[in-house]
Parts: C-alpha cells; sequence; structure tokens
C-alpha cells in the first residue's frame, strides 16, 4: 500500500522557506544542512522532505520565493519615472541599497543563487537560471520602457530594439557581477558602483554612438 504524504500546512511550509532563506543566504547551497534548517524552523527534517522531496527543490522553491518577494515589493516607478537612462541607473543604486537594509537575507540569496548557478547539482542550474532569465526578460523592459517612450529617440527607432539592446548590454555586464558575488557572497551592493561606472559608460555610447561628431 503506498502511503500518502501527509497535507501541507501553509504557516508551517512558509515557516520553513522563511529559515531556509536565512540558511542558504548564510551558508549557499552545498554548506547548508537540512538538520539546520528543521531546527530553525521548528519542525522534522522529515517533514522537510515531506513537503519539498529534496534539499534542490527546496533550494528552488526558497530562490522562487525569495525573487518573488523582492520584486513585490519593489517600487518601479522608481526606474520608470527616471527622466533619462543615467538618473534611471544612478536612482535605481540607491534604492537597491535601501532595499538590501531592509531585506538582507533576501538580497544576499538572490545573488548568490545567481552567481553560483554553474556551480549547483546539474538538475538545478537550468532551474535556478530560468529564474534569473524570468526576472530580467520580464522586468527590464517594464522598468525601462517608459523612461524611453520620453526621450527624443531618432525617427525609426524602436523602444523596442532599444531596450532590447539595454538588456543585452545589462546581461554582458553581470557576467562581472556574478564572479564579484562569487568572489565575496556578502557583498554590499554599493560595492559594484564601478560596474555601474561601466554602465553609465555604456548607456552614453549608447545614446550618443562612438564616433566623434565631426567624424
Amino acid at each position: 500500500m503506498v502511503k500518502s504524504r501527509p497535507a501541507i500546512d501553509p504557516e508551517k511550509k512558509a515557516r520553513i522557506l522563511d529559515r531556509a532563506m536565512h540558511q542558504f543566504a548564510q551558508s549557499g547551497y552545498r554548506d547548508t544542512k537540512t538538520d539546520a534548517i528543521a531546527q530553525a524552523a521548528n519542525v522534522s527534517k522529515g517533514l522537510i522532505f515531506n513537503y519539498f522531496g529534496s534539499k534542490e527543490q527546496l533550494y528552488l522553491e526558497t530562490v522562487q520565493t525569495t525573487y518573488a518577494k523582492i520584486m513585490a515589493v519593489a517600487d518601479l516607478s522608481v526606474w520608470q519615472e527616471a527622466p533619462d537612462l543615467k538618473q534611471m541607473i544612478q536612482r535605481a543604486l540607491r534604492y537597491k541599497i535601501s532595499l538590501q537594509l531592509q531585506y538582507p537575507d533576501e538580497f544576499a540569496l538572490s545573488m548568490q543563487a545567481f552567481a553560483e548557478v554553474g556551480h549547483l547539482p546539474k538538475r538545478l542550474q537550468p532551474k535556478i537560471q530560468a529564474i534569473w532569465t524570468a526576472v530580467t526578460t520580464e522586468n527590464v523592459p517594464d522598468m525601462v520602457t517608459p523612461v524611453l517612450k520620453r526621450m527624443p529617440l531618432r525617427p525609426g527607432i524602436a523602444v523596442e530594439t532599444v531596450a532590447k539592446l539595454l538588456l543585452t548590454m545589462i546581461d554582458l555586464i553581470t557576467e562581472q557581477s556574478k564572479e564579484m558575488i562569487r568572489q565575496d557572497p556578502n557583498i554590499k551592493i554599493d560595492a559594484f558602483d564601478p560596474v555601474i561606472a561601466q554602465v553609465l559608460d555604456a548607456i552614453d555610447i549608447l545614446e550618443h554612438g562612438f564616433l566623434a561628431p565631426d567624424a
């Protein structure tokens, strides 16, 4: 006779995910023990596996929940109401620093999951990468499109085209950020000032081209 899984208690599941977020944020995937999560959540280790099936699935759902929480509290108007792209980047940096202070574990895990994706179990890697890809592709256009629509684009240049260029540029620069996070999992957002400076330089080239005016 097949033993049925126990009904899930929403409060216990939420508590497990919350404590797992803290443990994974502090220790990373490999060094986090399910025993420590169970103890912190005041549940049995067996209940965690009954609810999630495996440590991999627990990590996946924890990262999903964490990204969802960040996006739920984020005020996109900080980006959308900026007068131009450079001020948007600068506003966003200051805003992210304030959010990081309010939600330290959430930001630590979100950056860590992004940085260590290549070091996770093989089955887990594409699932975590898909979360990051979905976050950027779904939210970046929402953030930048209102700003682009207020800018005096050349005739024939579509807002969607510029948004795609920005997304490609962001993808390239985030690889550098990923390595910085891997080297220092507790890195603070303001440590990315040099990367932000590169972004601003790239945006300047995107806006004005790379040839001299009289070329």
